[in-house]
């Protein structure tokens, strides 16, 4: 197994914690460059969290941004600069990101 590249990280919003990082340690040890959308829930934690990783790694490994999850993902999607998506969540929802 090798690095992909860019990998968008998606954790599910009900389960803030434990399985949001399901998606982002598995992406960072493989070499990955990671984009995590945090959940808007628990928020301050996730914040914290993330400048925690981004003082840890190289500069530009760990990246993240906030919000509603079917609001902000699309857009990234969209980019046209992500390699792979890292998902945790219900099937419509995929459905929709993939589309």
């Amino acid at each position: 197994r090798a690095a992909v590249g860019i990998v968008l990280c998606l954790g599910p919003m009900n389960y803030p914690l434990n399985e949001t990082y399901a998606t982002l340690i598995p992406a960072l040890l493989m070499g990955n460059v990671v984009l995590m959308k945090i959940p808007t829930i628990g928020g301050l934690v996730h914040l914290l969290t993330m400048e925690a990783f981004q003082k840890a790694l190289p500069p530009g490994a760990m990246n993240f941004v906030s919000g509603r999850g079917r609001d902000t993902m699309p857009i990234l999607m969209e980019t046209g600069k992500i390699d792979s998506l890292a998902f945790i969540g219900g099937s419509s929802a995929a459905d929709e990101l993939i589309r």
